[in-house]
């Protein structure tokens, strides 16, 4: 009996005993826990800080398109002969109108030569039957022959000169050539590739925009580009042509853009990063990696008096790593960028720098 008596009270006084550890646990912590407190309320963090500014705000579309000439072709001969004479290199600049290959045409200039005899004597025929015809009334008939044979005597004439300037291959436009293709003493065809011939003075690049921003585009809106050959320069064009058809399949409009090329560092065949921009404000302008988002809210940390306090932000736009802001914050607020993670609302912070 005074054993299960024993028992009894030992269990009775367990959960007693279990309170005053725990009541003297919170005892010694209470302090200490106190203490850690206001010191990290009292510790200044250093923290990189950005001050609000109103800046311009481009919302851009990016794309990527493939650079083409402003006019391209394949230098072809409209005849058919040897060449004798090649006036180019690889690679020239050249002009409108500039001699590039010489055909043999010995035979074109003694076409024309008898045609231009021919047509001498037809029209000394012409002027003869015209002075009989004011007295003789048979020499009528004959003079309408007689200018019929004028007319297509003039006619094989200009036939003939034709042929001949076309033995001279000339470059229809100004632009660079490529690789000569053809040597001195090569019989060449109509369709014997010589050269190409770029018109790069104009740089134009063809690239894909959604159907949805449709409405807002237009001719003349600015477009930048890039390409990895030059990675630190942007070129700036303009949008030249907007397709009238929207592709079925990617329900995307294409639009062209022309970009001068006065340097001559853009050429055909690139791959070009693309950013149209399609509308322009200001905003004020703060570095996305200060907003921190939390459910579906945005705030920042404002600094004022060396205190850092979390503020709500309405977030308009993102654009290149930056965040317009609409509302929540003021120009020239300081916000802090660097150093989110260590600090919470009311701390005391530096400002590197």
């Amino acid at each position: 009996m005074k054993t299960m008596h024993s028992k009894q009270s030992g269990k009775a006084l367990f959960p007693f005993i279990i309170s005053l550890l725990i009541i003297f646990s919170v005892y010694l912590y209470f302090p200490a826990s106190q203490g850690e407190q206001a010191n990290y309320s009292a510790m200044t963090t250093q923290v990189s800080a950005h001050t609000v500014r109103s800046q311009e705000n481009a919302i851009m579309i990016e794309a990527i398109g493939s650079a083409r000439a402003n006019q391209a072709i394949y230098i072809k001969s409209a005849q058919n002969d040897y060449v004798t004479s090649i006036y180019f290199e690889d690679g020239d600049l050249v002009s409108k109108g500039q001699k590039l290959v010489q055909l043999q045409n010995q035979q074109e200039q003694f076409a024309v030569k008898e045609l231009s005899i021919n047509l001498q004597e037809e029209k000394r025929q012409l002027a003869r039957l015209t002075e009989l015809s004011r007295s003789q009334a048979t020499a009528k008939s004959l003079l309408e022959e007689q200018l019929a044979r004028v007319d297509a005597s003039e006619a094989q004439l200009e036939s003939a000169k034709t042929k001949l300037n076309e033995m001279a291959i000339t470059a229809p436009f100004s632009g660079l050539l490529g690789k000569r293709e053809i040597s001195v003493g090569a019989y060449i065809n109509n369709s014997t590739v010589i050269t190409t011939l770029d018109d790069i003075s104009i740089i134009k690049v063809d690239f894909k925009v959604p159907e949805k921003y449709l409405a807002q585009l237009k001719n003349g809106m600015i477009v930048r580009t890039q390409n990895d050959a030059y990675p630190d320069q942007t070129f700036s064009g303009k949008v030249t042509h907007i397709s009238s058809r929207i592709d079925s399949i990617t329900r995307s409009v294409e639009v062209t853009a022309s970009f001068a090329n006065k340097s001559g560092l853009l050429r055909p065949g690139m791959l070009l990063k693309t950013a149209l921009e399609l509308s322009s404000n200001q905003a004020l302008m703060v570095p996305e990696k200060a907003i921190i988002p939390l459910q579906d809210k945005h705030y920042v940390f404002q600094i004022e008096d060396g205190i850092a306090n979390r503020k709500e932000v309405h977030v308009a736009s993102r654009n290149n790593g930056w965040v317009a802001i609409d509302k929540g914050l003021s120009n020239g607020e300081q916000i802090v960028t660097e150093g989110i993670i260590k600090i919470r609302s009311g701390s005391k912070v530096s400002v590197k720098g």
